[in-house]
């Protein structure tokens, strides 16, 4: 079945094209959809295989033309096959952001960086769809079910207990367009110098403070505590500046922003164990403890979350570190 859309997907970027260069695959991510290069005459394109049964396609294309209309730099939709999930969309090249980090000009990619998620929050569109309560609580979900129940077997009691507190500081915040996942191999550094964003399709209205912890508190890249901090500044007087309503007390908002954090790696720790033993895919496995260990740094930090730290760090990471690297 797979071969078989693999060629009807070739056929279809050949009559698009004009030209049988076939498909170069591209790295895999943590979705259902498939990247692979070809040319439009001179010019390299992006192929997507988006499977319409997982896919929303049509919501895909439509954000694309929403956020370059509010000059938010992702990739253009070329020609599209809504109905089979094949699209052919501009390409950004291969300089990720996670690969000019610890080169630096940190301060000056996370400026780029910065510049674009103060305009992403100054979206305002009926199309993108609220983060409701029961999200943010389901992806938690994702962390109990698939790291603490599947992955090591142990009793999630500790952990919720915390679960409410997370999903409140989340959901009591101001509320911005956001892109969800807003991270070093989601955003890339283009040939002219400036940044595109791409993986964008899941953007939603949602809090503030969600999509600077994506990139401060990076799963793939860890920054200095003095480049946290600067960017932090950096942000709220952008976002003063286009009238995002923010706090002006930085204390405050850095303990929402590392709170924010622990939610939001907590999910992906659960989605990167799910990869592994729903779909057989190792690609994230990795990352998995050196992304709990710093989600026990930053509960550490915060008084309603010291004793699920503790008990992370006493009772799973020894367990979870075992457990991956069987899995390996």
């Amino acid at each position: 079945m797979k071969n078989v859309r693999v060629k009807a997907l070739a056929q279809w970027v050949s009559d698009v094209t004009g030209n049988r260069d076939g498909l170069v695959p591209l790295p895999v991510e943590a979705s259902a959809r498939k990247f692979y290069r070809t040319t439009l005459g001179e010019r390299s394109v992006v192929v997507m295989d988006a499977p319409p049964d997982t896919e929303d396609n049509a919501h895909f294309v439509a954000l694309s033309n929403c956020f370059r209309h509010a000059e938010v730099s992702v990739p253009e939709v070329l020609a599209s096959d809504l109905e089979r999930g094949f699209l052919l969309v501009e390409d950004f090249g291969d300089n990720l952001l996670e690969r000019t980090y610890g080169l630096g000009q940190d301060d000056k990619v996370l400026g780029l960086a910065l510049a674009m998620l103060v305009r992403i929050q100054g979206i305002s569109d009926p199309i993108i769809p609220t983060y409701t309560t029961e999200r943010f609580t389901s992806e938690l979900g994702i962390f109990r079910k698939w790291v603490l129940q599947d992955l090591i077997g142990v009793s999630t009691l500790p952990f919720d207990d915390v679960i409410d507190f997370l999903v409140r500081t989340c959901d009591t915040q101001p509320k911005v367009t956001i892109h969800r996942d807003f991270h070093c191999r989601n955003l890339l550094l283009k040939s002219d110098g400036t940044i595109g964003a791409v993986d964008f399709q899941d953007a939603l209205v949602g809090p503030i403070s969600y999509d600077l912890a994506s990139i401060l508190y990076d799963c793939y890249y860890q920054f200095s505590d003095a480049t946290i901090a600067t960017s932090i500044a950096r942000y709220l007087q952008l976002a003063r500046e286009a009238g995002h309503t923010t706090t002006d007390d930085e204390e405050d908002f850095t303990r929402t922003l590392e709170i924010t954090a622990v939610q939001r790696q907590l999910k992906a720790v659960g989605i990167f164990a799910r990869l592994k033993l729903k779909q057989d895919r190792a690609s994230h496995l990795e990352n998995i403890v050196p992304v709990m260990r710093r989600v026990c740094e930053l509960m550490t930090k915060h008084r309603e979350l010291v004793a699920c730290a503790k008990w992370l760090e006493t009772t799973t990471l020894h367990p979870i570190r075992d457990a991956v690297a069987r899995l390996r």
